[in-house]
């Protein structure tokens, strides 16, 4: 996405490639699906607002590709209240938090558990409907 130092795609362009990709997928018979900003290397513990911004552009444009498949966004790394707010605005349906109880060291830093920061926001902003889909303790 724009502002990582790998970007090289207009935004136009990565929402017409995650519909596309979405919608095969989807005629494959999948169960649901998670958009994530997986090529953002190196990651880092907190994406500028332009990710966030990105991330709901094409959260938006696969809901209304794929109206009626679950969806759900993960935004890199451990951007977990920034995930909330990109499914909240483009109307998705859940998100994978990223080290939601157990601390860990990864390549991008620390990330510490956020289990109570992240249920109080999501509460406060009134997005109790998306689902959390979490880490326990970090696969890898």
């Amino acid at each position: 996405l724009a502002g990582t130092p790998r970007s090289s795609l207009p935004l136009t362009q990565i929402v017409d490639q995650a519909c596309q990709e979405a919608e095969a997928y989807r005629d494959a018979g999948i169960d649901g699906l998670i958009v994530e900003n997986m090529h953002d290397l190196p990651y880092t513990v907190c994406p500028g607002p332009e990710v966030t911004a990105a991330m709901t552009v094409v959260g938006a444009a696969v809901r209304q590709s794929c109206p009626l498949l679950p969806l759900g966004v993960q935004v890199l790394s451990a951007a977990n209240q920034q995930a909330i707010a990109v499914a909240l605005a483009a109307g998705l349906d859940f998100i994978r938090a990223e080290g939601f109880v157990f601390s860990h060291v990864a390549d991008e830093g620390i990330i510490n558990a956020c289990a109570g920061d992240l249920l109080r926001y999501r509460k406060q902003v009134g997005a109790e409907n998306i689902q959390i889909f979490a880490d326990i303790k970090k696969k890898h």
